[in-house]
């Protein structure tokens, strides 16, 4: 009988997903698909210019790995970014917004497709962070902490819990004028971000 065969690795998690993307589609279907549609084609070849690889874009999904931390970090600035300056001329009820949450860790992988805890880690994450915002795991924010130009301060209350219920600290980020005031809505100190772009 064949075994199929599964590896693993350190990989960056890139998990995304537009806010209130249900109430968007419940006041206008085509115009929601077609205006997705539109800024996938802008988004998602972003992640392989900073060396992603794009693991699933379920829905209004997105899942991707990194092998570098860094290059995931920045490439959700950059998608962050790129979203608030196609967001400017459309009316607020109808803007797109991305809630992005990145997490380190070890996955198992196949040929296709990757598993494990620090997905659903990163899952979570993308649950806290603000729409047009970035959570990440503390994990991230000490392999990034001096690597990348962030503006921070520390958030009295923030942390996520993993699938084993322990909390782990984490940064929220922000290419928005100033961080929102509560990014992570948690029990634990974090830093909350921006970039100083």
């Amino acid at each position: 009988m064949h075994e199929e065969r599964m590896e693993r690795r350190l990989a960056a998690i890139l998990a995304a997903d537009i806010a209130g993307y249900s109430a968007l589609m419940g006041a206008d279907e085509a115009r929601t698909v077609r205006d997705l549609k539109g800024h996938q084609a802008v988004v998602l070849p972003m992640i392989g210019e900073f060396a992603g690889r794009i693991i699933d874009t379920a829905g209004d999904g997105i899942l991707a790995e990194f092998a570098s931390v860094v290059n995931a970090v920045k490439c959700a600035l950059a998608i962050q970014g790129t979203m608030a300056e196609r967001n400017a001329a459309i009316e607020p009820p109808r803007r797109m917004q991305f809630r992005v949450g990145i997490n380190i860790g070890d996955v198992v992988f196949d040929d296709v497709r990757i598993y494990g805890d620090g997905i659903n880690v990163a899952a979570r994450l993308e649950n806290i962070a603000e729409p047009g915002g970035i959570c990440i795991s503390g994990k991230v924010y000490e392999e990034i902490n001096g690597r990348i130009e962030l503006a921070s301060r520390t958030s009295a209350s923030s942390s996520s819990r993993t699938s084993r219920g322990r909390c782990v600290p984490t940064a929220c980020a922000s290419t928005a004028s100033r961080p929102p005031p509560h990014c992570c809505q948690t029990n634990r100190p974090s830093r909350c971000c921006r970039s100083r772009t």
